[in-house]
């Protein structure tokens, strides 16, 4: 069995591309190291988060992760245990998008996300419509 998390936060105010992208290079690599798997979705100054491997991995990542200073109000949407990944190839796979264009995709679903409203429905719903 596999553990996943999935999760939403704000970005850290002042937070710059360059910081940004020093944490996708050392998410993939922590992430390769641990066998952990799974995507990050930046929407507008929203992360969307779902991480996938070892329960433990998962556990000490997800410790590491609410403690991290580049995003705040931290909200665990969904944990649990699957039989299989979801993203077995992807050490960290990102995304920038904006509410607009998730907007867009949401429409054919007749909802609508705003930055408050976002729980692990619609979550898994940006998730699986946003990258297939």
């Amino acid at each position: 069995m596999i553990k996943f998390a999935l999760y939403i936060s704000n970005v850290s105010i002042g937070l710059s591309n360059i910081e940004f992208n020093d944490l996708i290079i050392a998410a993939r690599r922590y992430n390769k190291t641990h066998k952990i798997s799974g995507i990050l979705l930046r929407i507008d100054e929203i992360f969307l988060q779902y991480i996938e491997g070892p329960e433990k991995s998962i556990d000490i990542l997800y410790q590491k992760i609410i403690k991290d200073h580049r995003h705040t109000s931290i909200k665990l949407l969904e944990t649990g245990k699957i039989e299989s990944r979801k993203y077995e190839n992807w050490e960290m796979l990102l995304k920038k998008t904006s509410l607009k264009e998730i907007n867009q995709i949401l429409k054919k679903n007749t909802i609508e996300a705003h930055k408050n409203s976002i729980d692990h429905n619609m979550a898994r719903l940006i998730l699986e419509e946003f990258i297939s």
